[in-house]
């Protein structure tokens, strides 16, 4: 097979997901990134590129707002699907792969309200030897909207009480997704939260409870390196 080559498609607001991402990849691997704001930050003719892997990134954005570059994305989405091109979303970009594939009622606020902290997932269908991983392990979330509806033929991978679908997969459509964060490891993770204390306590989260906790294994090599291995 000819030379992976990666593209990140970061919707974060600060601009800060791209690094956390790369970090977990090869360095010797081949990656471009884009930062996506606006509809003419999403170029035309990106779908005539030669990836062989794209990442959608997580955001401070909510998929219920209204953002200037939906159509684009969505319409990259659905094309970089049917060239067969393997495509990961986390968060955000979880739930807007999910949109552009199943339509507006794959996504919702979460009734449960703010999911935020090193909360447990339960891996399920085989995923614990998939992955090796224990049945639950603690990620990193931080997210109010949720999927409800996965692209037909999807596997669900992990789940927990908050938001059923935490990760799933589609083999024949080349989709992986998560809906906790896999790029933050723990001094990442926690600094988001001292950051956020004030929303977190909104929402009924004490931050300072929050960064005395930690994943409970390497999170980002085991899904970043899982992506990868797709072919």
């Amino acid at each position: 097979m000819s030379q992976k080559k990666v593209l990140i498609l970061d919707y974060s607001v600060d601009r800060t997901e791209t690094e956390c991402i790369r970090r977990w990849l090869p360095v010797d691997l081949q990656v471009s990134s884009l930062f996506i704001d606006t509809e003419k930050s999403f170029p035309d003719d990106l779908i005539e590129s030669d990836f062989t892997h794209v990442i959608h990134s997580g955001s401070a954005l909510s998929i219920m707002d209204s953002v200037p570059f939906a159509e684009k994305a969505v319409n990259y989405i659905r094309r970089t699907m049917n060239k067969g091109v393997f495509q990961m979303g986390i968060c955000y970009g979880h739930q807007l792969v999910c949109r552009a594939l199943v339509g507006k009622r794959a996504v919702r606020p979460s009734p449960n309200g703010l999911e935020a902290g090193w909360r447990s997932v339960t891996f399920v269908n085989g995923a614990m030897n998939l992955f090796g991983v224990r049945e639950s392990e603690r990620v990193w979330q931080h997210h109010f909207d949720e999927v409800t509806e996965l692209p037909e033929g999807s596997e669900l991978l992990a789940t927990n009480p908050h938001s059923n679908i935490q990760a799933y997969i589609n083999d024949e459509q080349r989709l992986f997704g998560t809906q906790f964060h896999p790029e933050f490891d723990r001094d990442t993770g926690n600094k988001i939260f001292v950051e956020d204390s004030e929303l977190l306590k909104k929402n009924g989260y004490d931050a300072d409870a929050l960064i005395k906790q930690g994943p409970s294994f390497n999170v980002g090599n085991v899904f970043f390196g899982f992506f990868l291995s797709l072919q």
